[in-house]
């Protein structure tokens, strides 16, 4: 009897101290700061961990790219930095276009932004009217086409691509051969920022020709009118362009309006005179186009994403008037609807367009083609060039404008 109440108490001990370690353990392992609670804790840890590693590993990547792409290490993009704040707004109204994100373009005072469907966005061409009065679809749209100057805005996101300075400090323009093979530089070399232009007897510019002497034109003035134009695109961001080519060349003053036939056999003195004067007043200056000028309005076709636009830069064919249009003839400003690109009519075909590129130091450049060509050989990008005295049918120009500094 006495062993078996032995064996009883000891089993009741046993029993009892197994609880007790059963507890324990269960407390180690399921309470708040139990083993699987610390696992738990643990793993999370581990995870945030390898989360917040991702991220510096993003962040640094993304770092090192900025670096390399030129743009700062800073992830956090900057404010845009304001078109205007540099703009002299007693020569100019800035005006917000419509293309899907706006751009801010200055108007010049004296001259209106077209409110008519079609000439309000820059990605097709924003249109201005010389005038205050408002140009809308309910207005009189082409009386207001065929007796107001017009011009198209022009953007230059970057003017080191129209311009490079020389060694002894001179400002040259910087032109251009469009193709399907890409844009590549005529007549100029550039290193370490350095412009050499390679024969100045080519096309180059500013530059005189040998009978400027005789018609009043020096060097002087063309380098100051040329700094003149590289300023203001520096500072607006662009330049404007003559919708049209230019008429009333038989009249005091030049105009660039719609349906004129008064648009070649001139001199090209004769059609500089006149291009200065369709300035409107003294916020702006015209002059005939310059070829660096020329090639900005081309380039920024060239590079806009539309490959109609791309190409009419090199090949224009169906996109001018040309010889099998009209049989040679050429056409009033502005009635080829076809020839339209941005709002700009002509620069393919038509008349040839005298610029301010010199050229066998007697002649000027002409761009654009003519009447008498095709648009394959002679597209909007073509370059001829021919004695700035004589004034042949055909011959005419177009002018651009810019808004004074």
């Amino acid at each position: 009897m006495k062993s078996k109440g032995i064996t009883l108490i000891a089993l009741v001990v046993t029993i009892v101290v197994l609880l007790i370690l059963a507890g324990i353990t269960i407390s180690l392992v399921f309470s708040e700061n139990g083993i699987i609670s610390k696992a738990r804790e643990a793993a999370e840890k581990t995870n945030q961990a390898v989360i917040n590693e991702q991220t510096q590993m993003n962040e640094l990547a993304e770092y090192m790219g900025n670096m390399l792409n030129g743009i700062g290490g800073s992830t956090t993009p900057d404010e845009p930095e304001d078109p205007t704040k540099d703009w002299d707004l007693s020569k100019v109204d800035p005006v917000q276009s419509k293309d899907e994100t706006p751009i801010t373009v200055p108007v010049p005072k004296g001259y209106k932004a077209s409110e008519v469907t079609g000439e309000t966005t820059v990605e097709n061409g924003f249109v201005i009217y010389e005038g205050e009065e408002p140009v809308t679809n309910e207005s009189d749209i082409e009386t207001a086409q065929t007796t107001r100057n017009q011009f198209v805005w022009v953007p230059v996101e970057n003017v080191n691509e129209i311009y490079g300075t020389d060694s002894a400090g001179k400002k040259w323009g910087k032109l251009y051969e469009f193709s399907t093979d890409g844009i590549i530089p005529l007549n100029w070399t550039e290193q370490n920022d350095k412009m050499s232009i390679i024969d100045t007897s080519n096309f180059c510019e500013p530059n005189i020709v040998n009978s400027d002497s005789e018609n009043g034109i020096t060097i002087t003035q063309l380098e100051d009118e040329f700094n003149s134009m590289i300023s203001s695109v520096k500072k607006y961001g662009g330049f404007y362009i003559g919708r049209y080519e230019t008429g009333n060349l038989s009249y005091e003053e030049g105009a660039v309006v719609k349906n004129n036939n008064d648009i070649d056999n001139q001199t090209w003195y004769t059609i500089y005179d006149k291009s200065i004067k369709i300035a409107a007043n003294e916020n702006v200056t015209t002059t005939i186009i310059w070829g660096c000028q020329w090639d900005a309005v081309l380039r920024w076709m060239y590079n806009s994403g539309d490959e109609e636009k791309k190409t009419y830069t090199y090949d224009s064919t169906g996109k001018g008037h040309y010889l099998s249009n009209n049989e040679g003839k050429t056409i009033p400003t502005g009635s080829c609807d076809v020839c339209k690109i941005n709002n700009i009519y002509d620069m393919a075909g038509n008349v040839y367009d005298w610029t301010m590129e010199e050229d066998d130091l007697d002649s000027r450049g002409l761009r654009g083609g003519h009447c008498n060509y095709n648009g394959s050989t002679t597209p909007a990008s073509a370059r001829d060039n021919y004695p700035t005295t004589l004034g042949p049918n055909g011959f005419g120009s177009r002018v651009s404008l810019y808004i004074n500094i």
